[in-house]
């Protein structure tokens, strides 16, 4: 998965799991469960990312005088 972030592959697979829900009556409430525990897992990993940046961006930016 080289060309892709961690959230990105989460939110995929969750996609995945959606689809795969509305194809397949026996498993749907269980896909359904697990496509939205790699939907919450992937914005809670999307927003650390997205902190960490914002502050390694604050500490590394120049100060204006």
């Amino acid at each position: 998965m080289p060309n892709r972030s961690t959230p990105d592959y989460l939110f995929e697979e969750a996609e995945r799991c959606f689809r795969r829900s509305r194809t397949d009556s026996n498993m749907r409430v269980e896909l359904e469960a697990l496509g939205n525990m790699f939907m919450i897992k992937a914005v809670e990993l999307d927003v650390k990312l997205q902190k960490i940046a914002n502050g390694n961006y604050a500490a590394s930016s120049p100060t204006r005088v």
